[in-house]
């Protein structure tokens, strides 16, 4: 791989609507003689003469179809912003931070806070995507605002358990399908009502202090 340089441009997408793609991501887009990603992120972007490969699985796969053509003008869009929880680490592992372009994006925890009208600078990140986080509620109590990549049962879970022992402290506050035709913003008071309740894939919940809302 020494002589690729720059060869690798990854873009970050934004929570999933075409209107909150950066110019600079379409422009790259628009360069590629490679497409690839995640078949809903494809589509953002209007049919071009470029190869398009499409993202549907494990990874491994992908990077190894990835690695043949690294002669070729190789732009890789990923959900968001690409510096936060992003399928970019896989690929800067594999091919290196010297042979790879980062574009970021809009993140979905930047539009969820917007969308309260909050300041998001101090805010504690979690991910749950491929695993379940290890904070208690005694770390979690130390910030005012959390916000979690759910997504799946159990991450819905793990919140509903960690709001039942924050007592009354703290709200939850679900934001699905950001920047789409199906957004909705929730609000649950206890971890009951978080089991009970069916969530969309994209969906970003937020422990904030009650007394943000006020």
């Amino acid at each position: 791989m020494d002589k690729i340089l720059k060869s690798i441009t990854i873009v970050g997408c934004g929570p999933g609507h075409v209107d909150y793609l950066t110019p600079a991501a379409r422009k790259a887009a628009e360069r590629a003689e490679v497409l690839v990603g995640a078949e809903h992120l494809l589509q953002l972007f209007p049919p071009t003469r470029c190869q398009r490969i499409t993202v549907g699985g494990a990874m491994a796969a992908v990077l190894d179809q990835i690695e043949l053509l690294l002669t070729r003008q190789i732009c890789i869009l990923v959900s968001g912003d690409c510096g936060l929880f992003s399928l970019a680490q896989l690929v800067i592992a594999r091919f290196g931070r010297e042979n790879c372009r980062l574009i970021p994006g809009i993140s979905s925890v930047q539009l969820a806070f917007s969308r309260l009208a909050l300041s998001w600078h101090t805010a504690l990140l979690i991910s749950a995507h491929g695993r379940l986080p290890q904070q208690t509620a005694v770390e979690l109590c130390q910030y005012d605002r959390i916000a979690l990549l759910a997504g799946n049962a159990a991450a819905i879970e793990w919140t509903a358990a960690r709001l039942d022992e924050l007592v009354d402290d703290y709200v939850a506050i679900s934001c699905e399908n950001l920047s789409l035709n199906q957004e909705m913003i929730r609000q649950f008071d206890d971890g009951e009502a978080l089991r009970c309740t069916t969530f969309p894939s994209r969906t970003i919940i937020l422990l904030l202090k009650r007394e943000l809302l006020s």
